[in-house]
């Protein structure tokens, strides 16, 4: 009878060992109208560029409110408090004071994930309206809101919504204990001051580490490698290239193709040799979340970019660390 029991009891617990380890944590939210909460968000850029080190750190609360839910999903408006930036002149803060003015409604679908801006043109109005408002004395302000106001507005918008996509990364996501799950995203590096961002292709891997009580703990990370960025570099080029050659106005003869053919050859070499000249990077990413399963909201986040290597021709270093605490 004693052998049964253990037999019974060895049973149970290899079942519940079983239980465990194939636990699976939905991040998909379950909020209501009127549900809110609100974010400390602070990010340290440290960047060293031969002998010159840039240290700047930027903080500021985002308070989210759920202010409509149905069956296509969410609606969420976003607002900003008390945005600091240090070291940081007048004119640096003035403008970042101005930045977070802004208040935007973004939309999730029903399984939490981001869909974009439930209304761009109002807040580029918005956006627009502040560079009106600039002090013509202020030069730094008045030529930032200049470019981003009447020019290129889209890059605020980017910026603005980079803010909110730290909450909702795992939104969509299922996650089991002991698998990886792998998820293919675009990641957008700026190689300079003046050279447009590269999409590059990248893998971000997700694993749950563990979930106690309430709290569900996840680490993500991705790598980029130099050749990943040499490549996404020439392709870029390629594509503007192409778009510029493939011109039925440019040539009018029948050996238009292989003529365009020839000079796409030559360009991806120029492209190639170019990058070897000044690049030779490597970027990674690592994120720690801690999500609250009963609230559906992230609770804190701890994320590291670095990125490594040899930039124009400069050796560099830079290091964003960006934390995320629920209030």
């Amino acid at each position: 009878m004693n052998k049964m029991k253990s037999l019974i009891l060895s049973c149970l617990s290899m079942m519940l060992c079983m239980t465990i380890s194939a636990q699976t944590v939905s991040f998909v939210p379950n909020w209501k109208k009127g549900d809110k909460a609100s974010f400390y968000y602070e990010k340290k850029e440290t960047d060293k560029t031969g002998d010159e080190t840039l240290n700047v750190k930027t903080t500021f609360v985002l308070n989210l409110k759920v202010v409509n839910k149905d069956a296509n999903g969410y609606t969420i408006n976003a607002s900003f408090e008390d945005p600091k930036i240090t070291p940081g002149s007048e004119e640096e803060n003035a403008l970042l004071l101005k930045k977070y003015k802004v208040s935007f409604d973004y939309k999730l679908d029903a399984t939490g994930k981001l869909i974009g801006f439930a209304d761009s043109t109002k807040v580029i109005a918005e956006i627009k309206k502040l560079y009106k408002m600039s002090d013509s004395d202020d030069s730094m302000v008045s030529f930032l809101y200049g470019l981003i106001g009447a020019l290129s507005p889209e890059i605020y918008l980017s910026e603005l919504m980079e803010e909110v996509v730290y909450i909702h990364a795992l939104n969509e996501i299922n996650l089991e204990s002991k698998k990886n799950v792998e998820i293919k995203k675009e990641k957008r590096i700026a190689l300079s001051a003046y050279y447009k961002a590269l999409d590059i292709p990248s893998t971000y891997k997700y694993t749950l580490e563990s979930v106690k009580k309430n709290i569900t703990n996840v680490k993500c990370s991705t790598i980029l490698t130099n050749e990943d960025i040499k490549t996404a570099y020439i392709e870029d080029g390629i594509k503007t290239t192409s778009s510029i050659l493939d011109d039925p106005y440019i040539f009018q003869d029948e050996d238009y193709e292989d003529r365009l053919k020839t000079l796409i050859q030559e360009r991806r070499a120029e492209y190639e040799e170019e990058y070897k000249e000044s690049y030779d990077l490597n970027i990674t990413d690592t994120f720690n979340y801690s999500f609250d399963n009963s609230s559906k909201w992230l609770n804190s986040l701890s994320a590291t970019y670095t990125t490594k290597g040899k930039k124009e021709g400069k050796d560099v270093s830079d290091i964003t660390e960006i934390t995320i605490s629920k209030k």
